[in-house]
């Protein structure tokens, strides 16, 4: 089994590497820039890949470097998790250009693809699109980050569906882990890291929160489904669908005994105003997709990648495994 993914310099994307190389996929994962281009914590993210992922760069889907690939090598599985990102949260995110940017190419990149002999395209979807998850109706796309996801969404079921390849989608709600990016959790962590209290602007909002370890392995889960038994998969997991407010004690409660840290946290009141859906969780109880997921090893690998010494980046993600 030959996969290629797509944004495998990503948080997620590391991980859902690892996840398929572990259940036998033989992997190519691409980067678009020179692995010294990338930021400490990316690079951080590709290492840990060098022993059970070949990684390639790949400038993007529409490159002359892209088309050699292809025609050298065959691949069953085409896992498009890569896309424009950027400043996701912006009101001012380029819908346009974050469609154009992704899906350049595409059209002849699964020509490619099926004339090689591959089967099937995975699909990184996002809780932010329309019509995902469950919620209050409508499902809205959250911004224009959301818009744009949902856009790619369809654009690239048209280009796979008419060439006659096996579809999967696979949405991912707030995933957190170790190799994390900038966000949230990795906010709180640093915070109590040099000694402050976590306040939470907006502990009203319910939202869903993944562990990555076992995000990861439901991933590989639905790639050996689109692969094996050749069927379509659409899967968007949940596992701590709650508040913000209450993921935040969850998160100190978790931290505070493994590492001595305070781990205090404050609730706005009242919050801060946002547009945001009040209420957006995942379909598909990830507990059930991998059993055997392990919670006191999630923790104990969170906690142990903090460095309460450094106060320049608390957050050190040493993590074996």
């Amino acid at each position: 089994m030959r996969a290629l993914l797509t944004g495998a310099s990503s948080f997620t994307g590391t991980w859902f590497a690892s996840a398929l190389a572990a259940r036998g996929f033989a992997v190519t994962g691409v980067h678009r820039r020179p692995l010294e281009a990338y930021p400490a914590l990316a690079r951080r993210r590709l290492a840990r890949l060098e022993r059970g992922v070949r990684l390639v760069r790949l400038p993007a889907l529409a490159s002359p470097e892209t088309a050699t690939l292809l025609l050298r090598e065959r691949f069953d599985l085409l896992c498009l998790h890569g896309a424009e990102v950027g400043d996701h949260r912006s009101p001012d995110f380029d819908v346009t250009g974050a469609l154009t940017a992704t899906t350049a190419g595409l059209g002849p990149l699964l020509d490619r693809f099926a004339a090689a002999g591959g089967r099937a395209v995975l699909v990184t979807g996002s809780i932010f699109e329309a019509d995902e998850g469950r919620g209050p109706a409508p499902l809205r796309a959250f911004n224009p980050y959301g818009l744009a996801k949902t856009l790619i969404w369809h654009t690239i079921r048209f280009e796979a569906e008419r060439r006659g390849l096996l579809l999967g989608k696979f949405t991912v709600a707030h995933p957190v882990g170790p190799f994390d990016k900038p966000g949230l959790v990795t906010d709180l962590l640093a915070g109590w890291c040099r000694g402050e209290p976590a306040r939470i602007r907006r502990p009203q909002l319910v939202r869903d929160f993944l562990p990555v370890d076992a995000l990861a392995a439901a991933y590989a889960g639905a790639a050996c489904v689109l692969f094996e038994k050749g069927r379509p998969v659409h899967l968007t997991p949940s596992f701590w669908p709650e508040s913000v407010g209450a993921f935040a004690h969850r998160l100190a409660a978790a931290i505070a005994p493994r590492t001595g840290l305070a781990c205090a946290v404050r609730l706005a009141d009242p919050p801060e105003p946002t547009d945001e859906p009040p209420e957006r969780i995942g379909v598909d109880p990830l507990r059930g997709l991998v059993p055997d997921w392990d919670e006191g090893r999630f923790w104990d690998a969170l906690a142990g990648g903090l460095d309460p010494e450094r106060r320049d980046h608390a957050v050190a993600f040493s993590i074996n495994g």
